[in-house]
Order: structure tokens, then sequence, then C-alpha cells
């Protein structure tokens, strides 16, 4: 039976194959830069292995980005419990995972940070606001099909 890796190596593993892609990196570059072969950063990127904290501290450099960095949108969402393993409190609103493994989301990702910082702000407010209203289509019908009232 095949270990299921600790939700914390997942998110980690998550985030360091999103930041090596948006800043461009094959597998082979970046483990060439932190002293690894390609298949360790595979195995890290799929949770297979563990990343180390020197060698996440190595790959955070050459990321250009904090170490903590990898460990943000995970929140409290890990409460250790006395006298027990830690365990991992669903939230309603958490992202579906597998929109980090599509393109359409790196490409979004990757034109949002190319943007200027103030310009970003004014892009996520619009998107802020967009969210609040409900969709409507071509004819005037919400997203779901359903008409207006």
């Amino acid at each position: 039976m095949p270990k299921v890796p600790d939700p914390i190596d997942a998110h980690v593993a998550q985030r360091l194959k999103l930041q090596r892609e948006m800043a461009g990196f094959t597998q082979d570059r970046l483990g060439h830069a932190v002293g690894v072969s390609f298949q360790m950063i595979q195995k890290y990127e799929n949770a297979t292995c563990r990343v180390g904290a020197s060698r996440l501290m190595k790959i955070a450099k050459v990321l250009n980005v904090p170490v903590s960095w990898f460990f943000e949108g995970f929140g409290n969402n890990y409460i250790a419990v006395a006298g027990s393993q830690p365990i991992l409190e669903q939230s309603k609103a958490s992202i579906d995972d597998s929109l980090f493994g599509k393109k359409e989301t790196l490409d979004l990702l990757k034109a949002y940070y190319a943007l200027p910082e103030a310009l970003r702000k004014h892009v996520l407010a619009m998107v802020q606001s967009m969210e609040a209203q409900p969709a409507t289509g071509a004819g005037g019908a919400a997203a779901s099909g359903t008409p207006k009232a």
C-alpha cells in the first residue's frame, strides 16, 4: 500500500512545482542549481520524498522566494490534537488542488505577476468585486443557466 504524504509535505511539493514553473526552471536546471538530480526534484514535487530544511533553503534562494512562501496558503489548517497525530482541518473555501496543475492557472499567475504591483492591486480589487456579482451570460441569464428573476 503506497504511503500517503503528510499534508504539509504535499503542500510544499505543490508550491515547489508552481514556483519552479513560474520562474521558468526545468527540473534539471533547478536540480543542478541545488546539487541534486532532476529525478530528486521530481520526487520532491510529487511528495514522494520530503524536502529537507537545508535543501528547501537552497531551493528558495535559487527561485528567489522566502522559505515561508512554500508554506503560504496552508494557514492554520494543520491543528495539533493533544495525544494524537496532527490532523488537517478541511475548509469549505479551499481551492481544488487540481487547479494548480492546469496550464491556464500558471499562465494567469505569470501574467498577473508580470504586472507592476500598483496595477496588480487594481486587478485584484476588480476580480474580487466581480466575484461578489452573479455571473451573467450574453442573454442576461445567470451562469447556472437559470434566468434572472
